[in-house]
Formats: C-alpha cells, sequence, structure tokens
C-alpha cells in the first residue's frame, strides 16, 4: 500500500518553474541530496544513479479544459532510507532556547531556503504571503456541501473565508482543478473599477 509521505501543488510563473526543475537537475547530476521545502516540511530525497522514468499527458475536458503532465520517478529502495520528511526548523535569530536553555543559531526561513517558488503562495500583488515566519498561511478548502456537491473556499491564515467557488461541482476532482484555475490567475489578475 502507498503512503504520501509528502506533497506539494502551487502555481508557478514559467521562470520560477524552470528554477525548480534546475535546482533538481543540478541535484541530480551532482549526485547531491535533493531538498524542497514548505512552511512546516522539509523534503530531502537521495535519488540512485539508475531510475525508472513515467512521463504522462492528459487531456481532460470540461470547463475550462486542463491539460496535465505528470513527471514520476521510481526505483527501488530496500532500506526506506531515500525520502525523507521532517518538520521544517522555526526561523529565528541567535539566541537561548527556553526549553533547554542553550544557544541557538538562526536558521534561514525553510519556505524560502531552498527553491523559494514552490513554497510560496503568491497574493495579487506578487508577495510572497504564505512564506511568514510564524507560519501562518492561507488555504484552499475544497469540500462538500449540504446539497451532495463539491466546492471550494479560500481561507485566510485567521480562519476568515476570503473568496468561494460560488456555485457546487460534481466531484471532488472539479472543484479542485477550479480552485487550481484560481491559483494561476490570481497572481497576474488586477483590479478594475465597473460602474454599477
Amino acid at each position: 500500500m502507498a503512503e504520501t509521505l509528502f506533497e506539494l501543488e502551487h502555481a508557478y510563473d514559467r521562470a520560477d518553474l524552470a528554477a525548480v526543475f534546475r535546482e533538481f537537475a543540478d541535484a541530480l547530476e551532482a549526485g547531491t541530496t535533493v531538498e524542497l521545502h514548505t512552511a512546516d516540511t522539509l523534503l530531502s530525497v537521495d535519488v540512485p544513479p539508475r531510475v525508472v522514468a513515467e512521463l504522462e499527458a492528459e487531456r481532460e475536458d470540461g470547463e475550462p479544459p486542463v491539460t496535465e503532465l505528470e513527471f514520476e520517478l521510481e526505483w527501488d529502495d530496500p532500506d526506506g532510507t531515500s525520502v525523507r520528511v521532517r518538520d521544517a526548523e522555526p526561523t529565528g535569530d541567535a539566541g537561548t532556547d527556553d526549553s533547554t536553555g542553550e544557544r541557538t543559531e538562526s536558521v534561514a526561513d525553510p519556505a524560502t531556503a531552498s527553491i523559494p517558488p514552490e513554497a510560496i503562495a503568491k497574493g495579487a500583488a506578487g508577495t510572497p504571503e504564505a512564506s511568514r515566519e510564524d507560519g501562518r498561511r492561507s488555504r484552499f478548502e475544497v469540500y462538500r456541501d449540504r446539497a451532495d456537491e463539491w466546492r471550494w473556499r479560500l481561507v485566510h491564515w485567521n480562519g476568515n473565508i476570503i473568496a468561494d467557488s460560488g456555485e457546487g461541482y460534481s466531484s471532488q476532482s472539479n472543484a479542485e482543478r477550479a480552485a487550481r484555475g484560481v491559483m494561476r490567475n490570481a497572481p497576474t489578475a488586477r483590479i478594475e473599477r465597473r460602474d454599477v
């Protein structure tokens, strides 16, 4: 039975995505550990010299139609040690750890230390609002409503609902696809005033 250890989904500009792939390529060529960070989690992967790679392209009809490209790497991992997931270390200045009394060093923000674009949900103005040091970040929630339809809502870190789908979807995947559409389009959206 497969277990999901780490999952990351984020809308990227092409240049940001190229930086993520470049980071992977550099680590693969050098034989070093590939690391991905989110605000909460650090993923470390030691890719062996030989892997099976699978590339799959799909097109889903819908409103709007969506094309999906999946890239998957697979290898034998008898010891189960090639992938490690742990909590990201908190950021802070050098000081004293209140629980141990030991001196601590400043730690770089794990959300931006290795590959900035992969973990930062950019706001409408392009600012990295989700990389806050205190771990507060907005989230998309996909849920089933009382009418048995799927909906999405964008929830601010303080629990307030910022936006919602405004309509129900027949499946969870359609609601998730709609939320991804908002993620893709919001960073480039602009405000337009319209007369009523």
